[in-house]
């Protein structure tokens, strides 16, 4: 191997490692965004349930 191509070879794996890096930000992003929704839908069928749960107070004196 030339000293040509151990600069092209380190080039190459740089890019790859950026490009790596991007993709798990990425894929970071995604998972939280999918416990977002994933929460909000487990709110939302709670409230299904039972949706006057909690909106009235009964109080006697």
């Amino acid at each position: 191997m030339d000293i040509q191509g151990l600069g092209l070879s380190s080039t190459v794996l740089s890019n790859a490692n950026v490009q790596s890096s991007v993709g798990m930000a990425m894929l970071n992003k995604a998972l939280d965004a999918d416990q977002t929704n994933g929460d909000v839908l487990t709110s939302m069928l709670e409230r299904s349930v039972n949706p006057l749960v909690g909106q009235n107070i009964d109080i006697r004196i």
